[in-house]
Order: C-alpha cells, then sequence, then structure tokens
C-alpha cells in the first residue's frame, strides 16, 4: 500500500485567526490588574506605534515590546495568559470568523493544524489550546537560569524564519508542500504563503490583496464572529 502524506494547513495567529495583537491585548490585561488606568500602557506601547509607522520592522517592535518585560518570571507571565485568556472567553474572543471556520474544516479533514506566529506562548497557547491546535512555532523571548525574561529575543518568528518553520513542521510530518495549506494577511507573512500549494490571504492589506488577484489566491474578509470586538493595540 503506498504511504499517504500528510496534510497541514498552516495559520498565523495575530490578526488571520483573531482580530488582535495578543501580546499587546495581554499586557493591556496586565497593566490593568496592577492598577494602570491605561496611562502605563500608552508610555510603553507609543513608542512601538512609532516605530511601527515609521517603517520599523516587526521583528524590531517585538525586540522593544520584550525589553519592557526584562525582569519579570515567564512562568507568571504564562498564568497571566491564562487568566487573561479566560477573561476573554468570557466577553467573546475576536476569532476572525472565516479562518475559524476554514481551521474547523481543516481539522474536520484529519489536516496537521500548525500556528507558526510572530507572537509569543504567553499570549497565544490559551488561544492555540482553545482551538485544538497540532503544532506552534513562534517568537521565543530569552529567559535566564531563573526563569526571568532578560529583555531579548531567542528566536524572532518574523519574514525568513516563518519559512523555516514551515519546513521543521513539514519534515516532522513528511508531508509535501504542494498538498498544503497557509493563511495570513501581512507582506511578512510571504514566505510562509509562497511555500505551499494552496495559500489564502486574510484581510484587507492592500498590497496583500493585489498581490492575491495577481496570482488567483483566494481570499477570506477578516470579519469577527458575532458577539465579539477586535482588539486595539
Amino acid at each position: 500500500m503506498a504511504h499517504s502524506r500528510r496534510v497541514v494547513a498552516f495559520f498565523d495567529a495575530d490578526e488571520t485567526l483573531v482580530a488582535m495583537k495578543s501580546p499587546f491585548a495581554l499586557l493591556r490585561h496586565r497593566l490593568a490588574r496592577l492598577g494602570d488606568d491605561g496611562t502605563e500602557y500608552e508610555r510603553l506601547v507609543e513608542p512601538l506605534r512609532r516605530h511601527a509607522r515609521q517603517g520599523g520592522a516587526p521583528a524590531e517592535v517585538s525586540a522593544m515590546y520584550y525589553r519592557a518585560l526584562a525582569g519579570i518570571p515567564v512562568a507568571e507571565l504564562m498564568a497571566e495568559g491564562r487568566q487573561w485568556y479566560a477573561q476573554l472567553d468570557s466577553r467573546g474572543v475576536p476569532f476572525v470568523s472565516a479562518t475559524l471556520d476554514a481551521l474547523r474544516s481543516h481539522q474536520a479533514a484529519g489536516h496537521v493544524i500548525a500556528v507558526i506566529s510572530g507572537a509569543w506562548r504567553a499570549s497565544l497557547q490559551p488561544i492555540t489550546d482553545h482551538l485544538g491546535v497540532d503544532v506552534v512555532l513562534c517568537t521565543e523571548p530569552a529567559v535566564d537560569g531563573a526563569g526571568l525574561l532578560t529583555g531579548e529575543v531567542a528566536e524572532a518568528m518574523f519574514g525568513p524564519a516563518k519559512a523555516l518553520a514551515v519546513h521543521r513542521v513539514l519534515d516532522a510530518y513528511d508531508a509535501a508542500a504542494e498538498d498544503c495549506f497557509a493563511y495570513a494577511d501581512d507582506p511578512g507573512d510571504l514566505p510562509m504563503l509562497e511555500l505551499v500549494g494552496h495559500p489564502t490571504v486574510v484581510g484587507g492589506h492592500p498590497a496583500m490583496n493585489r498581490l492575491a488577484t495577481e496570482r488567483r489566491w483566494p481570499t477570506l474578509p477578516a470579519t469577527v464572529v458575532p458577539g465579539s470586538v477586535p482588539q486595539p493595540v
């Protein structure tokens, strides 16, 4: 009997599966728990927004984010991520409806579900656990021997790193790229989308939608599930 290759469906997370930047949603939750009225959040996040507006690469913005968390125990932030998500779930997680439907269809077909994300586990794992995701490869901040974030990044999951992550998953599951699927919203996700046989662009990014038209890739709207609200950065 011929060996049957697995099929993998790759998903970006933030603004693809969920209408938010999950690390920032977690940071907002943490600061509010500590008594912040939004002032401290703005003090920390506005320089990151400004850097992004000025053309800073996502990996640079991510590095600035983790510098703001230096000295905090990673276990504390992982626990806080679970608390944040439980609260969010009680109000309605802003899943992108069409992408969520696609993920459920792939699961029903027996496909491997892999999330490849620039977010990190503290904000990502509660989401992927909820969805029953098989593989998660994401940004990994550096942690010292005492379990504290150093403020550095051990692995940034952006751009070409996403392509390498896709190859790792394909190899692990003996999957052929041309049989596989990918869903993402941002130009930084192109290395992932271009590797698979069935790429899909999510949302309204003008450059991504132009590219999808040129290459005849399908697109999905970024409308959130009923009863939920996108989370601003």
